[in-house]
């Protein structure tokens, strides 16, 4: 264009009045006023006033800054040309400021200044949902949390083993993140490693989140069932009055035990529970007092339940091992470690599911796998078969809202089990 704008000219010092700058359509307006006034009756032989086109202030931009990888709050403000004291009145104005420290890459900060280039607002966008928003005046600096609302719809999926939980999960339409919830659920129930078959079933109720109608992810799982060697289990997804969230059967009885069946998911079971086994490298014959699970070096190995640990070590033909004592009672082994976990010493208390070390070959360990054995009062016994302790039931004091909040969702469990039994006659049956 041969025009500059407004505001270039006001910065060259150019006078508003000039035909240049203002807009055609103020022109006109200004025309209508003036021809209004010229037919007023003591507007004859009078020259208008001439009026001044009204300049609108300067627009505040958003500058957005995208969070790279190492990036810190003062680097981030230091590429806005924004001083440190700032930084630290923001931060220092609430705890929600200390928050804004708390950055992953892939966040994006928004920025707002003023014409003199002084920072009124700044957001940070945590995810589409959460934000952080502050406002910034001479007198005080105001942060608050914001989320929007996102909307709960409740899914459904089933499905029939034919290959593996994780090939027929994706195709009922199953995330790996579903699945593997799917198998930690049923943990204490089902050796996923070992049990499943072809023919197995599985029907699934969980949460999927949308925002202005766009799925954002998954909820939990609301209510499961799956189905292996023609035994059904089920599980409904509780939260009792003191917000505490768990998984329990239609009676109440928590799914969590004392001890999950395996310290690996989904491995394979190289070598059983057997009391006289040839040793592939002592080659002889000598009893195998637990279970060796082959998967490769560095696999997670976690904790079956909750404990102490009193042993963290090398021993002997064992290699790398952890030993974790339970109630007194029982105790674990997990043996032919390559590393283990930071967390995981001498003397300290692990949790069920918590990773104490990872798989490797140390010892007398043909090959990378985990050497699990589970002790009752000091004697070996199957891993496999051993009668796990009981797991707790809800108090008495929970019954009533428990069954009030899970009925409708096993109710629509049933649901899905009746449809997909419908849905398979029709197929079947000649019409």
């Amino acid at each position: 264009s041969d025009h500059t704008t407004a505001d270039e000219q006001q910065a060259n010092g150019v006078s508003l009045l000039s035909d240049d700058v203002i807009s055609d359509a103020i022109v006109e307006q200004v025309g209508a006023d003036q021809a209004i006034e010229a037919t007023g009756p003591d507007a004859v032989g009078e020259e208008p006033e001439p009026e001044l086109a009204q300049v609108a202030e300067p627009e505040q931009q958003w500058v957005d800054h995208v969070v790279a990888r190492g990036e810190s709050l003062a680097k981030i403000f230091s590429a806005q040309s924004l001083e440190p004291a700032l930084l630290h009145r923001i931060v220092n104005a609430s705890e929600q400021g200390k928050t804004l420290a708390n950055i992953r890459p892939g966040q994006k900060f928004r920025f707002l200044f003023d014409d003199q280039r002084e920072l009124v607002r700044m957001e940070l966008q945590r995810s589409r949902v959460d934000s952080v928003r502050v406002a910034i005046t001479d007198d005080a600096v105001t942060i608050e949390e914001v989320s929007k609302d996102v909307e709960k719809r409740v899914a459904t999926a089933t499905g029939v083993i034919e290959s593996s939980l994780f090939v027929d999960g994706q195709a009922a339409g199953l995330s790996d993140g579903k699945i593997m919830e799917l198998a930690e659920i049923f943990g204490w129930d089902i050796d996923f490693a070992l049990e499943i078959r072809a023919g197995d079933s599985f029907r699934v109720l969980f949460e999927e989140h949308y925002l202005d109608d766009e799925k954002l992810r998954d909820g939990p799982i609301l209510a499961a069932e799956f189905t292996t060697r023609g035994t059904t289990y089920r599980a409904v997804r509780f939260e009792d009055s003191n917000g505490d969230i768990g998984y329990f059967d239609a009676d109440g009885q928590s799914k969590r035990r004392a001890f999950i069946r395996t310290p690996i998911k989904f491995a394979r079971v190289s070598s059983r529970y057997n009391p006289r086994r040839w040793h592939p490298i002592l080659k002889k014959w000598r009893s195998h007092k637990g279970v060796d699970y082959a998967a490769p070096k560095g696999t997670p190995v976690k904790a079956t339940g909750d404990g102490r640990i009193i042993f963290r070590g090398v021993k002997s033909g064992y290699g790398n091992v952890v030993i974790i004592e339970h109630a007194s009672k029982y105790t674990t082994l997990y043996a032919h470690l390559n590393g283990f976990s930071k967390r995981a010493a001498t003397g300290k208390r692990v949790k069920q599911g918590q990773v104490i070390g990872y798989v490797g070959k140390t010892g007398l360990a043909s090959g990378p796998h985990l050497h699990y054995e589970f002790r009752v009062a000091g004697q070996h016994r199957d891993p496999l078969k051993v009668k796990l302790p009981k797991s707790l039931a809800l108090p008495k004091s929970e019954i009533a809202a428990f069954h009030k909040v899970t009925a409708p969702l096993l109710a629509q469990l049933d649901a899905i089990a009746d449809s997909t039994m419908v849905a398979s006659a029709s197929t079947t049956l000649p019409r």
